[in-house]
């Protein structure tokens, strides 16, 4: 008679070594995204007359900190609007923002541009007060606060 084939036993790990992980068992809780808030602020600092064109935001993290980077295309009207965006150019990496959990780490405009309100970039003299808007590209780090 032959001998039956012996299938090699699997060996399969068991669970009373490890440790289950559990929600409760991570080291801090999950932060609320900061985008929205600083967007706002950034609306109440910069005035009547501005609008946001778009945004985005990105998670960004280094040895010692965890964050996000924020972008924001920022438009300024109005009849003052290059005397505001250069108030707003000046004062914005002194700012204070208030965002619970988060801290603004750096707050800098990266990009100046004077467009049209109606965008089609046409104009007859250099410019015009009544209709000429100043578009800011900004950066905004915020780290998360333990």
């Amino acid at each position: 008679m032959k001998r039956a084939q012996i299938d090699p036993v699997t060996s399969v790990p068991g669970t009373r070594s490890r440790q289950r992980v559990r929600a409760r068992d991570w080291p801090r809780p999950p932060r609320r995204d900061p985008h929205t808030r600083a967007i706002a602020q950034l609306l109440a600092l910069a005035g009547p007359d501005s609008s946001v064109i778009a945004t985005s935001s990105r998670p960004w993290a280094s040895a010692t900190f965890l964050g996000a980077k924020h972008t924001v295309e920022l438009l300024i009207g109005g009849s003052d609007a290059i005397g505001r965006a250069e108030t707003f150019a000046r004062a914005l990496p002194d700012a204070e923002f208030s965002i619970s959990g988060h801290i603004v780490a750096d707050a800098c405009v990266d990009e100046w541009r004077m467009t049209t309100a109606t965008g089609d970039g046409a104009r007859d003299d250099g410019c015009n007060p009544a209709t000429d808007v100043v578009a800011l590209r900004l950066s905004i780090l915020t780290i998360e606060d333990w």
